[in-house]
């Protein structure tokens, strides 16, 4: 009876997001569709007006390719003061001496065979841009893709962006902890922002492209390889898309997408090789993220594959902002060094993860393929756990968990409630599993190393 009161819950609570969807849909779909349905409805992409600018008009090709930024900045402000446009950049091999600034009711578009490399001079990207950077807000080096409260922008085609990172920004990362530190303790404090200084005189890597404040964004079949931290970092905001998208960055803290105190949000047909997680979703750290409180939500995943990374899909652990109503569907992960799908927070975070859906999940190999902790990283005397709540697992199959096959580890004073699993596969796992301080925890049709498990916890 538990069992069946517990499933009911989780329908329950995707019934009742879906009843916000203003669309009729077949009434035979499941609460799951409809929601998803709900949420694409409202993502409707950029709108860009059809002038068109080719920077093969404004400068010689040799120009353009030694360094491609003055004109490209030349061009990005003209085609704004005209109301925006579609930027074409001929097929070519281009240096851009500093970041690209976007503005809005603008498409950028590669030819395919563009090759644009970035400069790894820290000179280049000043003055320093509002970021927040692991979840804590301060000014520093510009992304090398960057804007701010615009709307309307597009990057699309075949061309690839080099983040040109070895032996660059890369090498900061064993240099970063006195930068980091402060940051975070500037974050604790809650020190004005204006005063968050960093940039010159400090090694805090700057993402790869990073959307602060944006509505109507859509990021479309590009490669992008090689960049120092973060790769896609999309910031407060709304209508995202990000489709057909190849990543192949190996660096520490390679993660591929970043989805931070965002809202109506499309992630699909994508591929990541990453150093960290293939995607992350996020919303502040602590403090800063409570003063911010800008929760991710209203997110669908579909349809990717990763061939290798460091962990596979993580909900945190900067998350004080709170995250929910994820849906993640057919995601296939080949290697993950460490964790497959985890959730992951600490007893500084506060805020909460609830109501995320994921279906239809293969893993061939990870460490441990289902991983829950509320004890990630944190400090001593922590006094505001998080809540996990409301997270259905259905149909996931993982060929060899290296530790264990399910890792879930609450807090006796916000114990992780309310998970389905449902329909799971654990081909040979060298490790039990572990639950603790968890209530509410059901499996339905669980099998790892060939036994099921019927136990309720």
């Amino acid at each position: 009876m538990q069992r069946i009161i517990v499933k009911l819950v989780f329908y329950s609570l995707v019934y009742v997001f879906a009843l916000g969807c203003t669309n009729q849909h077949n009434k035979n779909t499941s609460p799951e569709s409809e929601a998803i349905n709900t949420i694409l409805g409202r993502i409707t992409g950029p709108a860009i007006p059809s002038f068109e600018f080719n920077l093969s008009d404004y400068n010689s090709k040799a120009e353009l390719e030694e360094n491609i930024k003055p004109v490209l900045d030349q061009v990005i402000q003209e085609c704004s003061n005209k109301g925006g446009g579609k930027i074409i950049i001929p097929a070519g091999e281009y240096f851009s001496k500093g970041p690209i600034h976007l503005l809005s009711n603008i498409h950028l578009y590669l030819e395919e065979g563009v090759s644009i490399t970035f400069s790894q001079n820290p000179k280049d990207y000043l003055p320093n841009v509002l970021v927040r950077w692991e979840g804590v807000e301060c000014y520093n080096y510009s992304p090398f893709i960057y804007a701010i409260n615009q709307k309307n922008i597009r990057i699309s085609g075949n061309g690839v962006f080099n983040g040109n990172a070895k032996g660059g920004f890369q090498t900061w990362r064993t240099q970063q902890k006195p930068s980091q530190l402060l940051l975070r303790e500037m974050g604790r404090n809650q020190v004005p922002i204006e005063q968050r200084i960093f940039g010159e005189g400090h090694l805090l890597r700057p993402a790869f492209l990073q959307f602060v404040n944006c509505q109507n964004i859509q990021i479309s079949d590009i490669n992008v390889i090689n960049v120092p931290f973060w790769v896609i970092h999309p910031t407060y905001c709304k209508n995202v898309i990000i489709r057909d998208v190849r990543i192949n960055s190996r660096f520490v803290n390679n993660d591929g997408c970043d989805i931070d105190s965002c809202e109506d949000v499309l992630i699909e047909n994508c591929s990541f090789t990453t150093g960290d997680d293939a995607i992350a979703i996020k919303s502040g750290r602590d403090q800063d993220g409570w003063r911010i409180a800008i929760p991710s939500k209203n997110i669908v995943i579909r349809n990717c594959v990763s061939d290798s990374t460091l962990h596979g899909l993580a909900i945190g652990s900067e998350m004080s902002g709170g995250v929910e109503n994820v849906f993640i569907q057919n995601f296939t992960f080949k290697h993950v060094d460490e964790y497959g799908i985890q959730f992951k927070a600490n007893k500084d975070r506060g805020g909460y993860i609830r109501k995320i859906y994921i279906e239809d999940v293969k893993i061939e190999t990870a460490k441990t393929p289902l991983f829950f902790t509320n004890d990630y990283h944190g400090y001593a005397g922590g006094e505001n756990p998080s809540i996990f709540s409301d997270i259905s697992i259905k149909e996931f199959h993982a060929t060899l968990a290296k530790n264990k096959a399910i890792d879930m580890v609450g807090t006796p004073e916000k114990p992780i409630t309310n998970v389905l699993f449902e329909n799971i596969t654990i081909d040979k796992a060298i490790n039990d599993t572990r639950i603790e301080n968890a209530q509410n925890v059901v499996f339905e049709q669980v099998l790892v190393n060939g036994s099921s498990y019927t136990n309720l916890f």
